[in-house]
């Protein structure tokens, strides 16, 4: 018994750790937890595809096509709109435009998945849009609380 309490307090004395950080370690270091899976382009087009119907086809049109009304209300979609960059597509997607109405409501998933399908999607191959991408353009909207001029 005195030896393992010997033990103890030796351990304590050389890693000396206050209850919140033993609390604090348990709380993180889950066994058997995994960090979750990359989504695939696959996934996020088919998620993209859903939201685009819903929210965009309205005026871009069901295959991409848009509104050429003697002015660019609601850009075609293939080879125009969908090369610009996650960043300025979150921007656009999140504040609007001049007739684009925001749509910040959606979660960065719905926007990167609407993203990823409009650039892979109509004849692009632009790759994929991701959350964290998502999430990062919609902190710097929030924290400049004004518009993003686009580059």
């Amino acid at each position: 018994m005195v030896r393992i309490t010997t033990f103890a307090v030796i351990l304590m004395l050389a890693a000396p750790v206050s209850v919140q950080d033993f609390d604090n370690c348990i709380t993180t270091v889950a066994p058997n937890e995994a960090a979750p899976a990359p989504v695939s382009q696959e996934v996020l087009i088919a998620e993209g595809a859903s939201v685009y119907r819903n929210q965009c086809s309205k005026c871009h049109g069901r295959n991409g096509e848009g509104q050429w009304h003697g002015h660019d209300a609601a850009p075609r979609l293939d080879g125009n709109f969908a090369h610009l960059s996650v960043r300025e597509i979150a921007v656009q997607v999140i504040q609007g435009g001049t007739y684009m109405p925001p749509f910040a409501s959606l979660t960065d998933r719905e926007i990167a998945a609407v993203a990823t399908y409009i650039r892979n999607s109509f004849g692009n191959n632009y790759g994929i849009a991701t959350e964290e991408e998502v999430s990062e353009n919609r902190e710097i909207c929030l924290s400049t609380n004004q518009k993003i001029k686009k580059k």
